[in-house]
């Protein structure tokens, strides 16, 4: 009985240590990644692709196409962040502040 259990206990710590992984390289990307951000103001609609420095009270935020963005409450890209890391749309709320 004892050594039944010392082997099953072997056997477990033998299998807790194997692990199996697989990286398959993707290639190189042969498109280029377009994506921008349209800040809304009430009815009024800044579209922002690149880098820009843009004075905005939104109401939401909508992002399009490929990339990851940022938003700052300030010039330069200081003051309080929030990373838009996913298409979709974001409220004021969702961002935690209105101007950017």
């Amino acid at each position: 009985m004892h050594n039944s259990w010392l082997l099953c206990l072997f056997c477990c710590v033998q299998l807790a240590s194997v692990s199996v992984c697989q990286v398959i390289e993707s290639g190189e990307k042969e498109e280029e990644c377009k994506g921008s951000v349209t800040l809304y103001e009430g009815s009024e609609e800044t579209v922002v692709t690149e880098d820009e420095n843009v004075t905005v009270a939104v109401d939401r935020v909508k992002v399009e196409g490929c990339g990851c963005f940022t938003l700052h409450s300030k010039k330069e890209g200081r003051g309080n962040s929030y990373f838009l890391g996913r298409r979709g749309e974001f409220s004021a709320e969702d961002i935690g502040w209105s101007k950017v």
